[in-house]
């Protein structure tokens, strides 16, 4: 079992460091926040909208 055990964590540690390899976290969070760039571009004006409450007379 813990042959089993230290196999299969050595392959966890393999595979997050090639994931990780050629700045590829920074590559991964460069495009989230592209995405929420254009998303805030896109959808900017309507959350604003939404958010401000109505004025009551």
């Amino acid at each position: 079992m813990k042959v089993l055990h230290s196999l299969f964590t050595g392959l966890l540690i393999a595979a997050s460091t090639a994931a990780l390899a050629d700045d590829g976290g920074e590559r991964s969070r460069q495009l989230l926040a592209e995405f929420r760039q254009q998303q805030q571009q896109i959808h900017g004006t309507q959350v604003l909208a939404q958010q401000t409450p109505a004025p009551s007379t």
